[in-house]
């Protein structure tokens, strides 16, 4: 009896191991890349069939890169509505783009060259055209990350910007 007992005190502690090791896929869940149920995927998929009937590579989602973009949108809303001048919506530029250090912004809201009027609307409402992006195809395929954000308006228009970010 006493022999029995080791034995299956030793086969119990060997499916207790085993036990650890399955179950485990191995991979973690990146939370930079889980997508909010905002129309955000329907984008993301959207610009990458675009890019992929352009032969040309495929962005991956940030949520990181997301939450820039929508600091960049709303900058851009502050001034387009008279809240900011424009001294105040560049040093705010500024600010956002600078936590970016070496990512560049390839794709997307307002660059420092290019001056803003109203016909250059980095947001636009959920009509938004997406073959702004793939104007320049060589800019498009330097970037590896897209960020999608959306800001809605007291009136109930619903602002959407998305970026490509150059992250090598």
């Amino acid at each position: 009896m006493k022999r029995f007992k080791k034995v299956l005190a030793l086969v119990l502690a060997g499916v207790l191991a085993l036990a650890m090791l399955t179950a485990c896929d191995g991979g973690t869940t990146d939370p930079d890349s889980i997508m909010p149920e905002d129309g955000t995927p329907e984008v993301v998929m959207t610009v990458n069939n675009m890019a992929a009937n352009k032969g040309l590579g495929q962005v991956e989602y940030s949520a990181k890169y997301s939450a820039v973009t929508k600091a960049l949108l709303e900058n851009w809303l502050e001034y387009t509505n008279n809240k900011i001048n424009n001294t105040t919506y560049w040093e705010n530029y500024r600010k956002i783009t600078a936590e970016l250090g070496s990512v560049k912004i390839v794709v997307g809201m307002t660059k420092d060259y290019r001056p803003i009027t109203s016909d250059y609307n980095p947001a636009s409402k959920t009509s938004f055209k997406y073959d702004s992006l793939f104007k320049d195809t060589s800019a498009f395929n330097l970037a590896e990350k897209i960020g999608v954000a959306y800001v809605p308006t007291s009136n109930g228009t619903v602002y959407q910007a998305v970026c490509l970010f150059d992250v090598n």
